[in-house]
């Protein structure tokens, strides 16, 4: 008897209820080695490395002298390795730009790219719990990303469809993390972009941590206490069609930003995108207008 596959909301409806995994393709990761690896990568990214004890992560910004951003993702510490788990295509950029500051130090980049790939597992991660990292990049009371070599791969998915889990596809992956506010590097926000511009200052930034690469005007953008723009949620309650990325949005006949993802809702029953927005326009309850009609900035999370 054949099994029908899971729709898009069925797959959505999975990773927020704690049944589904996501094949996140070609995630990068840099492994860091040497005696004096946490030390070294402390002083050029936004949180504390420091503290991290085997076991334990951080959401982290890698920023360059100005302060832009270079990249972004989790640092995770491990008894031999610290290891940076990102976006695609983000490996050899820092390996690049760490690389230019290593002098003395004791410490070894690589790209393990092609060595680990990730699931995004929102559920119970039965023996498969001691690989499984902390990352809640959908919203879900239990989100983990899974990491394998790509010969477990197979049998890793297939111990979880075995056990009822939905596979969710990328359109379903995109609608959780969107809906839950969390951008992605290479595609929400750039090498142009500041940390504060993203979001994620709660999670990816420590204001206390001291001295790092770009500290000066990630700490001088705090104390002004805003920055020009700011990615948000915004609603398109009235668009018959998901809005295409890069759609201008306005204001009072202005162009204030653009779309960076966009999705079709479930919790919403809207199309519902992340946006780039001047500071006049990313308040929640502020009105915009599109090509695809008006539109409403959002809280995000979206619930």
């Amino acid at each position: 008897m054949s099994i029908e596959p899971a729709t898009f909301e069925q797959q959505y409806q999975a990773l927020r209820d704690g049944n589904g995994l996501a094949e996140l393709t070609a995630w990068s990761s840099v492994a860091l080695t040497g005696a004096d690896r946490q030390a070294f990568l402390h002083n050029f990214c936004t949180n504390d490395v420091k503290r991290l004890v085997p076991g334990t992560n951080c959401e982290a910004f890698v920023t360059n002298v100005k302060g832009k951003i270079v990249g972004h993702g989790l640092i995770t510490c491990r008894l031999d390795e610290l290891v940076i788990i990102a976006t695609p295509n983000q490996s050899q950029p820092l390996i690049q730009h760490l690389d230019r500051y290593i002098i003395r130090d004791d410490v070894q980049l690589r790209d393990t790219t092609a060595e680990r790939h990730y699931l995004l597992v929102a559920g119970e991660c039965g023996p498969y719990a001691n690989a499984a990292i902390p990352w809640n990049l959908i919203d879900s009371e239990f989100a983990y990303l899974l990491e394998h070599s790509p010969q477990e791969s197979s049998a890793a998915r297939a111990y979880f469809i075995e056990r009822g889990f939905v596979v969710a596809g990328l359109q379903a992956f995109d609608a959780a993390r969107i809906d839950a506010g969390v951008p992605l590097f290479g595609v929400d926000f750039d090498e142009r972009n500041f940390p504060q511009e993203v979001g994620r200052d709660q999670v990816a930034i420590s204001f206390t941590k001291g001295c790092y690469l770009g500290q000066e005007t990630v700490a001088r953008i705090d104390a002004l206490g805003h920055v020009n723009q700011r990615l948000a949620g915004v609603r398109f309650s009235f668009a018959a069609r998901v809005p295409e990325v890069g759609m201008q949005l306005s204001l009072t006949g202005k162009n204030v930003g653009q779309v960076t993802s966009a999705t079709f809702s479930p919790r919403l029953n809207a199309p519902f995108a992340l946006a780039m927005l001047r500071r006049e326009a990313n308040s929640p309850g502020t009105l915009l207008e599109s090509p695809a009609g008006k539109c409403e900035v959002v809280s995000l999370p979206v619930g």
